[in-house]
């Protein structure tokens, strides 16, 4: 039989096939310590308000255990590609950390989530961005993750941007 149909140790094929496994493992390895990452497992999802405009300003949900929460963007129009002061205020819940994660509501457009900091108890701030998109006009979903001591509550704020 030749090198081709069986490499030996040693051949130049059967180091790129072991740096082939190697390289699959790890990208495999990554994967799967990043899953909890980029799709957290959720304990509630709050009911999404209807009447809500963040382009006026604040709004809030509540969640069906009690407790809510509150997102106000800054500026108000809500430009892309440009800082937007994100202030969260949550209420009745222990809230350990937030986080504010951007999806496109009809187009994926990639991970962009921002951890905001603590101002005082129950109330959050931090800068973010949303994308440029090729559409138009875009509907987003801001959804607020607060880690609690219970889970993770996510309450979603949804949002046009216009270019």
């Amino acid at each position: 039989m030749t090198e081709a149909a069986h490499p030996t140790p040693g051949s130049p094929r059967a180091l790129w096939l072991i740096l082939a496994a190697l390289v699959l493992g790890a990208i495999a390895t990554l994967g799967y310590k990043l899953w909890p990452l980029l799709h957290p497992q959720v304990r509630e999802v709050a009911e999404l308000n209807p009447t809500c405009d963040l382009r006026r300003g604040p709004c809030a949900v509540r969640f069906s255990g009690g407790g809510s929460v509150s997102l106000e963007i800054r500026p108000g129009d809500i430009p892309t590609s440009a800082p937007l002061t994100l202030r969260v205020q949550v209420r009745d819940l222990d809230s350990e950390r937030v986080e504010v994660d951007f999806a496109g509501v009809d187009m994926y457009m990639g991970f962009n989530r921002v951890e905001l900091s603590r101002v005082e108890p129950g109330r959050y701030q931090g800068q973010g961005m949303i994308p440029v998109c090729v559409r138009a006009r875009m509907t987003w979903e801001a959804r607020v993750l607060i880690d609690t001591p219970d889970g993770l509550m996510a309450a979603p704020f949804r949002f046009e941007s216009a270019r």
